[in-house]
């Protein structure tokens, strides 16, 4: 989701300055302290920037925000279509199979990843195990949402987002190892009901989960 405004300047100022200040936006932003301070907290919260202490001389060390992998995210890269490149000039190689392995990789750590976070956070009630898989989906760019039906006997996972689209305008091995994820975890059929890839506005996940 694009910024704008003042705190869309502000996260251009960090971009540019690499750490940031309240004081220090005070000085290039014409706005009140409180304001910016408000700014700050609303994007801290909302994941785009976060907090470290800087300490440069005698004194307290002074608190300074820096941009997060979101906040990043927000700037033009050509990353994705780099890597769609890369895997069309494979392809065309005869390394079809090297792609394969690669993606299938990927997805196994994204696996590993996952199942480890919700290992590590000790919840037995379905709805915070989720909470987890959405922060990590959320930082993946997938702009997830999930809903449980009353009984928690099934699951709908929608991600509202593709982070990988140019790499499926090369192949749909992503979308594959996606469903492959979501049975995984739950140890249950996952059913693709909307696609992205197919002119839908979000890929939808309809997952069984009473024996998970």
């Amino acid at each position: 989701m694009a910024l704008a405004g003042s705190k869309k300047e502000i996260v251009d100022l960090i971009k540019r300055k690499g750490t940031l200040s309240i004081d220090e936006a005070v000085e290039n932003i014409e706005l009140a302290k409180t304001t910016l301070r408000e700014h700050f907290l609303q994007l801290e919260r909302d994941g785009y920037v976060d907090r470290e202490y800087v300490r440069s001389g005698p004194g307290r060390p002074r608190l300074h925000y820096q941009l997060t992998s979101k906040g990043n995210s927000l700037f033009p890269s050509s990353e994705s279509k780099l890597i769609r490149n890369i895997i069309h000039y494979l392809k065309n190689d005869g390394k079809e199979q090297l792609v394969e392995d690669f993606f299938e990789d990927f997805w196994d750590q994204r696996l590993k990843e996952a199942e480890k976070r919700i290992q590590e956070a000790e919840f037995d009630d379905i709805e915070d195990k989720m909470k987890v898989l959405m922060n990590m989906l959320e930082e993946e760019g997938f702009m997830p949402e999930f809903d449980l039906d009353d009984q928690n006997q099934s699951l709908t996972v929608k991600e509202c987002n593709c982070p990988f689209s140019e790499v499926i305008k090369e192949t749909r091995l992503p979308c594959k190892l996606e469903a492959m994820f979501y049975e995984k975890i739950f140890d249950s059929n996952a059913k693709r009901t909307t696609y992205i890839a197919e002119g839908d506005h979000a890929c939808t996940y309809d997952i069984e989960i009473s024996n998970s």
